[in-house]
């Protein structure tokens, strides 16, 4: 018996609001997923399912156990609409720090973290993070155990790509000895499962002798072999490796590198960072940074004020993360270097010398806390702008009794004085200034700034909020 339908009249003008509706929505931004399918390896080449060449750029989550609280759909769409990512890689600990396994007993944690990536979108790396563990072979019956799984979770999933080891390290781990035969065994087993998502291997040597793997590859489509590299440790002859392993066919995947020395810590080596990206740019290859996390690292990309489903301010990211977050976005130009907003509630964090400075939690430009300068009071800042041109300081401030000649100053340091750029008066009520530095204070490795007191005694004071430089790079 045929079933009968009930049709409502719908008047013409609702119907073609409906229309006008659906072709707006037709034409609304698709995430990356959407774009490219499933990805696949032609060649030396991750492309989409289209055939067509895709380089991914995202971030890292250090830990998806120890910072799972920035693995939710609001934090990655925040990194996809504001940064511009395409992929986060979620690194999973395969070893505590007491040298005992525990990627098994944690991969809830992965699931929350890939389900969070795939809601917002995005690519997402199901990193299987061996480091101090460096030989994979120690937890292989693990990486089977979780792969298998993942497999099958995820199998039908396009976003998905596995990375089987993270960096596999230790004068005894050879490539044709312990990798490639880890790597065939659990390539093996996703496959017999899903045989299609890309899987990244790790090469010897903390993921850096792609060059060895080039030369031994392993005998599956779909696969790319990992380089990692730190700025400050990595140079022309990595970037050679890299160069060979591609001349010889092999896919490529940059899945952890860093603004700072292989240590994570130290200062951020901006020039150097330009030369690996200008390399990655040209070979199209895909890449993560290392990493989210909020600990007191020189790579951790957010401060601890970074709320965990984004919407993070300026001065909410480190100085790395600053600069990472304009490289993702493609940005040359008014790049943001550094940014205070004083929402940690001390000056260590900015990396400021302070001299009768305090902070003001009653009154703020932006936020809840300000600094304030008492009488003959300073802040001053040194940071290398090298390879960057066209340096301005971004403040905003509001003084308090200041009379006559009182003024806030702002100064730069030419290696012998500091040197006046310009003096700003009374304000009683916050104002924004952004102002232009000389042109000696670009592409210089030992430039300081100071914003100081041009007061002394009585009950004058001055607050500063959203502290900033800005800068364009050198071409």
């Amino acid at each position: 018996m045929p079933v009968r339908k009930n049709y409502i009249k719908v008047p013409i003008a609702i119907l073609l609001g409906m229309a006008a509706a659906a072709l707006f929505f037709s034409g609304c931004a698709q995430t990356v997923v959407q774009k490219n399918g499933r990805l696949q390896v032609i060649g030396n080449q991750l492309c989409n399912e289209r055939g067509e060449a895709v380089q991914l750029k995202g971030m890292i989550l250090m830990d998806v156990a120890w910072f799972g609280d920035y693995a939710n759909p609001a934090c990655f769409a925040w990194l996809r609409d504001d940064w511009g990512c395409t992929v986060i890689r979620a690194a999973l600990y395969t070893q505590d720090s007491f040298g005992q396994p525990r990627a098994l007993t944690q991969k809830k944690d992965m699931l929350k973290a890939v389900d969070a990536a795939v809601a917002a979108g995005l690519y997402v790396i199901i990193d299987w993070h061996n480091l101090a563990d460096g030989n994979p072979m120690k937890y292989k019956s693990e990486a089977l155990t979780f792969f298998r799984e993942m497999a099958e979770l995820y199998k039908d999933t396009p976003n998905v790509l596995y990375e089987i080891c993270s960096e596999p390290n230790g004068d005894d781990v050879t490539w044709s000895g312990v990798v490639k035969p880890y790597a065939q065994e659990v390539i093996t087993a996703i496959r017999e499962i899903d045989p299609k998502n890309v899987i990244l291997v790790g090469t010897p040597t903390w993921s850096q002798r792609v060059d060895i793997a080039a030369d031994d590859p392993l005998s599956f489509d779909n696969i790319m072999y990992t380089c990692h590299f730190y700025a400050g440790s990595h140079f022309s002859a990595l970037r050679d490796k890299v160069e060979y392993a591609l001349g010889k066919d092999a896919a490529v995947f940059i899945s952890e590198w860093g603004t700072t020395d292989h240590t994570g810590n130290g200062i951020l080596y901006p020039e150097e960072t330009f030369e690996w990206i200008d390399f990655m740019d040209e070979h199209k290859i895909s890449w993560t940074n290392w990493c989210i996390t909020s600990r007191k690292e020189s790579s951790a990309v957010i401060k601890h004020t970074a709320l965990s489903e984004g919407s993070w301010a300026d001065g909410d990211l480190t100085e790395s993360g600053l600069l990472v977050r304009s490289l993702i976005r493609g940005q040359d130009s008014a790049i943001v270097l550094f940014a205070d907003g004083f929402e940690t509630e001390n000056f260590t964090s900015g990396g400021w010398y302070n001299e009768n400075t305090g902070l003001d939690r009653d009154d703020a430009f932006h936020g809840y806390t300000a600094a304030l300068l008492n009488p003959g009071g300073s802040l001053a800042k040194e940071f290398s702008t090298a390879g960057f041109m066209n340096v301005r300081v971004q403040l905003a401030y509001k003084t308090q009794n200041l009379a006559g000649d009182d003024t806030v100053k702002v100064e730069w340091y030419d290696g012998d004085n500091w040197q006046p750029v310009k003096n700003l008066g009374s304000s009683q009520s916050w104002t924004k200034h952004t102002i232009p530095l000389p042109e000696q204070a670009s592409d210089n490795y030992s430039f300081q700034f100071r914003i100081s007191a041009g007061f002394e005694g009585g009950d004058e004071n001055a607050a500063l909020d959203d502290i900033a430089l800005i800068m364009d790079r050198i071409e």
